[in-house]
């Protein structure tokens, strides 16, 4: 006999149309072939559904038993991989700018003493120059305090007592030499207040940019300048470095006259 479940049907129909005529007897009800046929058919129609839900119902559990196997495999992959992937240590990893300590010399008392680190002396014209540059001094991981003339001026003050008291305020003086700056009389007044606080204690910084040497003022030939001209950030990297090492040569020089005081 087939093993297959639709031959062992295809068996059994064919079986069936080869059973001999029914014998009739008296007693015997008569059956039209024509109904004979349906009862035959609904006989196999039956069969055969026996059939597919038995051998549906096997296939449906198999696929959802494999299924579930291949979701415990996934998910135990996963697992490892996470685990492992955590327990390795991540020597790429670097701190943020942020997190990165400042310069000791920032925390000073002697740094204190006066409100700004860097004046930006700057024409109207030049100020997005002058807040670039302010912006790369007073990033977090720099920590400069800046002087921005149309920033920090107090609205109603007069412009050249501010101007004197922002620059007897600060510890160093950034000159943005520009064909604005020289045309400029305000400029030119606040670099002469500057010449005056210190014409030669290297805290001026001309910074010159969009015109040649040959153009600085006479007053300022003598110092040594930076060219915003080729790199401003290599440019300002200069300004900082220069400023910071004021700030470091000053509380040197403070900390002998406070060491006596405390002796004394």
């Amino acid at each position: 006999m087939p093993s297959d479940g639709v031959n062992f049907l295809k068996y059994l129909l064919h079986q069936s149309l080869r059973r001999p005529a029914l014998s009739l007897h008296p007693n015997t009800t008569f059956i039209s072939l024509k109904g004979w046929r349906r009862m035959e058919e609904n006989r196999a129609s039956s069969i055969m559904g026996w059939f597919r839900q038995r051998f549906g119902k096997q296939r449906n559990e198999s696929n959802q038993s494999k299924a579930s196997t291949c979701s415990q495999k996934c998910s135990h992959l996963n697992t490892t991989s996470i685990s492992s992937s955590s327990s390795k240590p991540s020597t790429s990893a670097k701190p943020p700018a942020s997190e990165t300590p400042l310069p000791s010399v920032l925390s000073s008392s002697s740094r204190s003493s006066r409100r700004y680190d860097v004046c930006v002396c700057h024409t109207e014209k030049d100020i997005d120059l002058a807040q670039s540059l302010a912006g790369f001094l007073e990033d977090p991981c720099k920590g400069l305090r800046c002087f921005l003339q149309d920033r920090d001026c107090p609205l109603g003050g007069a412009v050249s007592t501010e101007i004197l008291q922002a620059v007897r305020d600060s510890h160093c003086w950034v000159l943005l030499l520009t064909p604005h700056f020289l045309k400029d009389e305000w400029c030119l007044y606040q670099m002469h207040q500057v010449l005056s606080e210190g014409p030669v204690s290297q805290r001026i910084i001309p910074a010159v940019i969009n015109m040649p040497r040959s153009h600085i003022p006479l007053e300022l030939r003598f110092l040594f300048t930076v060219d915003l001209n080729a790199n401003k950030e290599c440019g300002y990297s200069q300004v900082y470095k220069t400023v910071l090492q004021y700030l470091k040569d000053m509380c040197e020089k403070e900390k002998p006259s406070n060491e006596s005081q405390s002796n004394s």
